[in-house]
């Protein structure tokens, strides 16, 4: 009995200790996002941000401090910075393994180091923007497919042009060419009704479109490493995996 006592006290102290010291590495990683919120510092801000960051499709990324700077009320309107600035480390934000840190359950994630990865909000002054892209954009498709509510992937693989759109009510739309056509062109192939699925808190989600035997998965990557792509192209017949094409250019991510 005192040698069980013994292991629940080892045991009890390990977990304290670690507790303690994931609790030092996410307080030094945050309290300087939290000081420049409360500062209204922008510079500061925009200095703590891992670039290209990313912003809903079709809005372009924002590449660098410059660019963040001039875009910061798209992104940081005052609502949200007042979220930000006012935050308990201990209550409103949670370590979550590789992915990162998080606030309020994924409004934003910063890394180990400090470093904001992603702002998963869009305010009216973005939607707005995003509003009269999408319309330019409309006009560039080919008639088949220039109805939609909002564009979700515009991807580039070695081997093809893909996109999927909402058509609203979550019915997705797949749309893909080879790579030597142009989205002005008649798409080689159309699907709808395509499901997505979420894999955990990062963000990280696929969509699944099916063809007869065929499946085509796009695996959209939010949350990832470095050399991480954006996503993949996978295509399946029943479970055999036929396709993984790794996308080497995308409008953007979705968030």
């Amino acid at each position: 009995m005192k040698y069980l006592h013994y292991i629940l006290l080892c045991l009890s102290l390990l977990f304290t200790s670690n507790t303690f010291a994931l609790e030092q590495k996410y307080h030094e990683s945050i309290s300087p996002i939290i000081t420049a919120f409360k500062a209204d510092d922008r510079a500061a801000i925009a200095a703590l941000i891992r670039y290209p960051l990313q912003r809903r499709n079709p809005l372009p990324a924002i590449k660098n401090e410059a660019e963040l700077i001039e875009r910061f009320d798209e992104v940081f309107d005052d609502k949200l910075a007042a979220v930000i600035a006012s935050s308990n480390i201990n209550t409103d934000w949670d370590n979550v393994g590789w992915r990162g840190i998080m606030l309020n359950n994924g409004v934003m994630w910063v890394d180990t180091d400090g470093k904001v990865l992603a702002v998963n909000t869009q305010n009216s002054t973005e939607q707005a923007h995003a509003e009269k892209l999408i319309a330019q954009n409309k006009q560039s498709l080919h008639s088949s497919i220039k109805t939609f509510q909002k564009p979700i992937l515009d991807w580039k693989t070695s081997k093809y042009r893909v996109r999927v759109d909402d058509l609203g009510d979550g019915n997705f739309r797949y749309a893909s060419w080879s790579i030597d056509k142009s989205p002005s062109d008649k798409p080689d192939l159309v699907l709808i009704n395509g499901d997505i699925t979420f894999e955990g808190s990062g963000g990280n989600h696929h969509y699944t479109f099916k063809n007869g035997r065929y499946s085509y998965v796009l695996q959209v990557t939010v949350i990832g490493c470095d050399t991480s792509p954006p996503g993949w192209l996978e295509v399946y017949k029943d479970d055999k995996l036929l396709l993984s094409d790794a996308v080497i250019s995308a409008v953007n991510k979705a968030n």
